[in-house]
């Protein structure tokens, strides 16, 4: 079972604006999964939601939700993730959608990355994560 401080406190730095912590001090992990870039697809590997960017997050977060349980973890055993969001796409992004995908998670160490562009046209979000058991 990991055991971790979810939120790093640095007194030098502002208390994070959003529901995210600048580390997590790992006490102990018997096994770490690494989770590769989830997009927004369905089951049959179509980009869902064209155009919307929460519409994309809830499908990249219920399927990245559904790899993490497929390695036996939740989300409680977040380490790490990282976040890529097309350019054009993040000012919708860093409102209300931010807030509603990083409440899923208990405080993770996040980096949010803009790009000009993801690997498949109309694909706006990619998620990948450390999860820690």
């Amino acid at each position: 079972m990991m055991e971790k401080e979810t939120m790093l406190k640095v007194p030098t730095q502002a208390k994070p604006y959003a529901p995210y912590s600048y580390g997590c001090k790992v006490k102990k992990v018997g096994t770490f999964i690494f989770i590769a870039g989830v997009v927004p697809n369905d089951a049959e590997g179509n980009i869902v939601c064209q155009g919307d960017i929460l519409g994309q997050t809830r499908q990249t977060v219920a399927n990245l939700k559904a790899t993490v349980e497929a390695a036996g973890a939740t989300f409680n055993d977040v380490i790490k993730l990282t976040t890529y969001v097309v350019a054009d796409s993040m000012k919708d992004y860093l409102g209300p959608v931010c807030g509603e995908y990083l409440s899923a998670f208990p405080n993770p160490a996040e980096t949010l990355v803009g790009v000009a562009c993801l690997a498949n046209e109309g694909q706006l979000i990619e998620i990948e994560g450390i999860f820690g058991l």
